[in-house]
């Protein structure tokens, strides 16, 4: 049996499945077969499912669902460690590592540890070369293996019959439920908005700035990667700038000049988020969790704007602080993605941003000193987000 490994995206990022093409190409239409089933994983037959019927500019992919001539084995190719233990004087063959229970390769009476030596009276080079010798036959024919099991040499006859369906204890064909895919991984850019007050009005009012509005409109993007049963692992991040200038006159001392703010607010981190197909495979509900860190960063300066080379710091009409707070942040959520085709879609949330300083201390990030008097108070508000989704 050949071995298909699991294809997994990581974070932010679009996964391809490389399938084996079969031998007949009929009007520029390459026929594309998945030849063992045995031991295809789970991602792998929904990927199967999400690309049937692409066209790809004359390439239109088409899976087999006939059935296969399956050997019902697991196969490994020899080394010299296997061939040592086992007294195998040769240096061709295919080792068995494993049957499917019920197979052609369990009813031809083999077992894990043959090595395969001849198919149908040619010698096995390795398992590459076993699989082509099988596929160079139809369904129901009969082979011959010979085969070497305890320092003996035996011939079995293995018939090729394609895979039964399953069926209940009254004899009635099962009907497989379809899954539906959730994706395999993808991201974009998203805009969210936070419904909360950061807290510095005050001091902007104070020096005849606009105060900030809410709700509070970020900016970011996100990626995200499955890495088995619905479970998606990836990061998230957004950020915005606020800035303010203006002129003003000094009431003392009659001097023009320049005041100006900027509010910088951003944070990101590592998401865990689990996805559910609801109706369909275009619809899809997930529920996730954000951690990581975050910045709050307050700039406020005034100028007469005389500025020069000779400038002496302490002589100037110049001056400016920079407020920062940095925090542990979390977000908790709830959204939907509804895709367009199998590579875009839209999604929205809505959650719960959180926030965690373990002092609330703000710092005067020039001096690294302490700022005082009523500190704003750590977030924690609901938060909404809308964006576009690229991926598979």
């Amino acid at each position: 049996m050949e071995r298909v490994n699991k294809i997994i995206l990581n974070m932010g990022l679009m996964v391809l499945c490389i399938s084996l093409f079969s031998n007949s190409t009929l009007y520029g239409q390459v026929k594309i077969e998945i030849k063992e089933m045995d031991e295809v994983n789970e991602m792998l037959q929904e990927l199967a499912e999400e690309l049937e019927g692409l066209d790809l500019g004359g390439l239109k992919i088409k899976f087999d669902h006939t059935g296969s001539a399956r050997l019902g084995l697991y196969l490994n190719n020899l080394d010299f460690e296997d061939a040592y233990e086992k007294h195998y004087p040769n240096c061709y063959g295919v080792l068995v590592t494993g049957l499917t229970s019920g197979g052609n390769g369990q009813k031809a009476g083999l077992i894990k540890g043959d090595i395969i030596m001849e198919f149908d009276g040619e010698k096995v080079l390795f398992e590459d070369h076993l699989i082509a010798l099988r596929d160079s036959k139809n369904i129901g024919d009969t082979v011959e293996l010979t085969i070497f099991r305890n320092e003996q040499i035996l011939t079995k006859t293995l018939t090729l019959n394609p895979p039964l369906p399953k069926v209940d204890k009254n004899g009635k064909v099962l009907k497989t439920k379809k899954r539906k895919s959730v994706g395999y991984g993808g991201g974009g850019p998203i805009a969210m908005i936070i419904d909360y007050d950061l807290g510095l009005n005050g001091i902007l009012e104070a020096n005849n700035f606009n105060g900030l509005g809410t709700p509070l409109v970020v900016y970011g993007g996100y990626g995200m990667g499955n890495v088995g049963k619905g479970l998606f692992i990836g990061g998230m991040g957004a950020r915005t700038q606020l800035i303010q200038q203006m002129s003003y006159t000094d009431t003392t001392t009659g001097v023009k000049g320049y005041k100006r703010y900027q509010m910088d607010f951003g944070f990101g981190g590592v998401t865990v988020t689990k996805k559910f197909a609801l109706f369909s495979k275009r619809v899809i509900l997930d529920f996730g969790l954000l951690l990581g860190g975050g910045q709050i960063k307050l700039t406020m300066a005034a100028t007469d704007g005389e500025y020069s080379w000779s400038n002496v710091v302490q002589d100037m009409n110049s001056n400016a602080f920079q407020f920062e707070k940095h925090f542990f942040v979390y977000r908790p959520s709830a959204g939907v993605l509804i895709r367009v085709n199998n590579w875009f879609g839209v999604t929205a949330s809505a959650g719960y941003l959180g926030t965690y300083s373990p002092n609330n201390e703000w710092k005067e990030s020039n001096f690294d000193f302490t700022v005082s008097g009523d500190t704003p108070k750590n977030i924690g508000h609901p938060s909404y987000t809308i964006g576009v989704w690229f991926g598979y």
